[in-house]
């Protein structure tokens, strides 16, 4: 009886380590990504720099359909 409830009690923990292992991967690769915004934010720095012409950048733009 006794190997039994600590059977599962080792599986129990086991799960919760691989469920909160996948969540906090989950959310780090989410957080990462910060939309579309992210590279018209790039431009945008790009165009005040002057790396990149006005014309450059409302191309850009209109590639992301901004």
């Amino acid at each position: 009886m006794m190997y039994i409830l600590s059977a599962f009690s080792i599986r129990l923990v086991i799960s919760i380590i691989i469920a909160i292992v996948l969540l906090w991967i989950i959310f780090r690769f989410r957080a990462g990504k910060n939309g579309e915004g992210s590279s018209l934010e790039i431009m945008k720095e790009r165009l005040e720099k002057g790396e990149i012409t006005q014309e450059e950048f409302e191309r850009a733009k209109k590639k992301q359909g901004k």
